[in-house]
Formats: C-alpha cells, structure tokens, sequence
C-alpha cells in the first residue's frame, strides 16, 4: 500500500483543487472542510480521498491535543496543512506525521 495506491498517475487538475481544497479548507472549517472533500470525492479518485482523510485524521488528532494544550498546538497542526495544501496544489502527494498510514489502512 504505498504511494501506487494513492496516485498511479499524475491527479488532474480538479484533483489537485479537491486535494488542495481538503488541506487548506481547515483554516475555514476544521474538520468539515475535508470531511467534505473526503465524501464527495471517496471512491472517484484515490489520490484526493487519501489527501482529504489525512487532513481529516490530523484535524482530529490536533483537535485531541489542542484541548489538552489549552489550544498552545493549534499553529503546530496548522503548519503541515499549510505544507499539505502547497504539495496538493503542485499535485504531490503528501504524508502527514503519524495518521498516513492510518489513512492507508482506512483506505
């Protein structure tokens, strides 16, 4: 289950849009934004459904932990969607710390 699972191909432009959407729609909507993309896109395209449930993990993840830090973590997990949304946008595939291979058993 490595990265050919995901994207055999280079994603579309749509994809990248949809994927880039996952990432940098938490800064609007934390979870919601790539829950969305995730139900939207599951079973049309690997490549974002990946990239949409990663986002989803990590917002999840950060929510547990920025209620244990007061909220101090919140920048921290904002940092690697922002990393996210920049290598959705060049349409690369990107892997978040802890919840990718999460994401891939999910999957």
């Amino acid at each position: 289950m490595e990265a050919n699972l995901i994207a055999i191909e280079s994603p579309t432009s749509n994809e990248r849009v949809a994927a880039f959407l996952a990432h940098a729609g938490t800064f609007l909507a934390w979870t919601i934004a790539p829950l969305c993309v995730y139900l939207i896109k599951r079973g049309e395209s690997r490549y974002v459904e990946y990239q949409a449930l990663q986002s989803l993990l990590w917002s999840l993840a950060g929510t547990v932990l920025s209620l244990a830090t007061c909220g101090l973590a919140i920048p921290v997990f904002m940092v690697f969607h922002v990393l996210g949304a920049i290598r959705a946008a060049n349409g690369e595939t990107y892997e978040y710390p802890i919840v990718s291979d999460f994401a891939k058993k999910l999957m």
